[in-house]
């Protein structure tokens, strides 16, 4: 009577986890070396060895070995036996039926329900009822298979992998075949008819195209517009996806879809794959001529990148002209896109004053009035050149970037100014992390604005270096034990930040409104759509992250929102007017 099925689910489960253990048990190097090995008997006359085959290979090893008596018989799962791996009852019974498993090929003749078979051994002919235990069966009702299995309670189970034979393979096993005895040596039987069924399956896969549309998004795009009779032009939809998968390995799997085409011979998939990595390069390239730093990669980073998987083998020689071709072509695709600039003299003007403006006082030091100021001014100058432009001159434009590299790797108040900065100058910015990990603010907008927003980030970043100082150089600062004095610091740089913050927020929306009044006209709305065609033209796909608030202490946070928001002192500061070192303006 055969076991219960909860039983045989049990066994099963208990059977994986004494070959994952018994896997721990396997010689590294020896491995390496088989998977080596099978993967050159599997390659064609030219040597190219499939990526599948190759992954194959290293299965077949870590398998073959698994069941490979060393010279004094004992196998990996009794080496980790004697280890004291298996604790367990059930893990021990699962460690002796993995012990006790053998080669053996089988013909599976009738389904018995269940997950069995009525099946027969090819080599002595026994009778077996075999049964499947595993969750996705990829063994067909029929058929000749090669596996390890062991006996359980008159049922035969698989504990290794199950390997169709084909006429060509059953051939190959016939010299182990011993009449009456059974199979001698069984495991070089299982090695041989490894190498024959992996040097078959590359032969096969050598003539099929190696990407399907279940391989990612790029590959649906590609494999749709290679079926259909000329190459399309691609949807916005499609550029949207192809330009959010642009990291290296996205872009070599593109180069491998091309490669196949051509050696394929067939042209749709080559032409479909190659337009695929010239948008992809494109964004790339794009990227780089604006200084955003998101993958760290450029083409030439990339191109050197393909040369050394060349020369180590990994990738066909033929690749580079291919990548090469693309990358030029990229190339002139962003040199038709040069940027376009309505005005240039009236821009040339105003990027002048923005720039007096910015080494007006760094050399001396800002203050947060001056910053303030400094903003003021600044908006002034943005708006009355953006009311210079008509609306199709606005959107003529072309966006630029700048990065303000830190030499922090934690945020502080200084960082939660930026969002804010770049609000009032109508850019968008996001933080991004330098190859040594620090931070890197990331403003991104028309190219005024931009100009604009790298003055005031400079202003307010000297303004806390100013406000600060003072701070510590006063009373407030001295009055907390030095324990406390880190945190008085942050306390009263958060309240800085939340003071300049507010009154920033306050004066665009009073610009906003006044600019609404005189002219009939809102630019905002018109940037941000220019801003999020950019954007979406560069894949640039950002995500929000929350910062949690860190303990401030109330007196030190308070002065610094005071200061910040340039406002009288109120009856709690006055109790200690000399808190702070330099005087406030009323």
């Amino acid at each position: 009577m055969s076991p219960p099925p909860d039983r045989l689910r049990a066994l099963h489960e208990h059977l994986m986890i004494a070959t994952l253990i018994a896997t721990d048990y396997v010689a590294p190097h020896k491995a390496e070396a088989l998977a080596r090995s099978l993967a050159e008997s599997a390659a064609d006359s030219e040597g190219f060895c499939d990526d599948q085959v190759l992954f194959d290979a290293h299965g077949y090893a870590l398998n073959l070995l698994l069941f490979q008596p060393s010279p004094s018989g004992q196998r990996a799962v009794d080496r980790a036996r004697r280890q004291g791996r298996f604790q367990t009852p059930e893990d021990q019974e699962a460690a002796d039926l993995l012990s006790s498993s053998t080669f053996r090929l089988i013909q599976l003749e009738a389904p018995l329900g269940n997950e069995k078979f009525r099946a027969r051994d090819l080599v002595d002919g026994e009778s077996l009822v075999f049964c499947d235990l595993r969750e996705a069966p990829h063994a067909p009702m029929e058929g000749a298979w090669a596996l390890n299995g062991c006996r359980f309670e008159g049922l035969f189970l698989a504990t290794g992998f199950l390997t169709p034979l084909s006429d060509a393979m059953l051939e190959a096993a016939r010299p182990f075949v011993v009449p009456g005895q059974g199979l001698k040596n069984p495991e070089r039987c299982a090695e041989t008819l490894a190498r024959v069924y992996l040097h078959a399956m590359n032969a096969a896969l050598a003539h099929t195209f190696p990407f399907t549309a279940a391989d990612g998004p790029l590959h649906v795009i590609a494999l749709r517009w290679a079926e259909a009779t000329t190459l399309p032009e691609p949807t916005p939809n499609d550029l949207t996806i192809l330009r959010l998968v642009t990291d290296s390995h996205a872009i070599f799997e593109t180069l491998a879809g091309l490669h196949a085409g051509h050696a394929l011979n067939q042209p749709g998939h080559a032409a479909a794959y190659e337009r695929v990595l010239v948008i992809q390069l494109e964004t790339v390239h794009r990227r780089t001529l604006l200084g955003l730093h998101l993958e760290l990669e450029t083409l030439e980073i990339l191109t050197a990148h393909l040369r050394q998987g060349i020369a180590q083998g990994h990738l066909p020689p033929e690749c580079e002209s291919l990548f090469v071709r693309a990358c030029q072509r990229a190339r002139l695709a962003v040199s038709a896109k040069a940027p376009n600039v309505p005005n240039r003299d009236g821009l040339d003007k105003v990027l002048m004053r923005i720039q007096a403006l910015r080494s007006k006082t760094l050399d001396q030091g800002c203050t947060e009035e001056e910053a303030l100021a400094a903003a003021d001014k600044v908006a002034e100058l943005l708006e009355r050149y953006g009311l210079s432009l008509s609306a199709m001159d606005l959107h003529e434009q072309s966006c630029g970037s700048e990065g303000f590299e830190t030499d922090r790797r934690r945020p502080n108040a200084f960082d939660q100014c930026v969002s804010i900065l770049a609000e009032f100058c109508d850019c968008r910015t996001w933080t991004e992390r330098t190859v040594s990990g620090c931070l890197r603010h990331v403003v991104f907008g028309l190219p005024a604005d931009v100009a604009g927003a790298r003055c005031l980030y400079e202003k307010v970043d000297k303004a806390f270096e100013t406000e600060t100082r003072a701070f510590k150089q006063g009373k407030l600062y001295s009055q907390h034990p030095s324990s406390h004095r880190r945190t008085a610091t942050t306390s009263f740089q958060a309240g800085l930040q939340q003071g300049i913050c507010s009154k920033l927020r306050a004066l665009k929306t009073a610009r906003t409104r006044a600019c609404l009044t005189t002219t009939g006209r809102d630019l905002v709305p018109v940037k941000e759509d220019i801003i999020a065609d950019e954007m979406s033209a560069l894949g640039l796909n950002l995500t929000f992250k929350t910062v949690r608030a860190s303990r401030v202490l109330g007196k030190a946070y308070h002065l610094g929102r005071v200061i910040g928001e340039n406002l009288a002192w109120d009856d709690k500061i006055n109790d200690h007017p000399e808190g702070y070192s330099r005087p406030l303006t009323k």
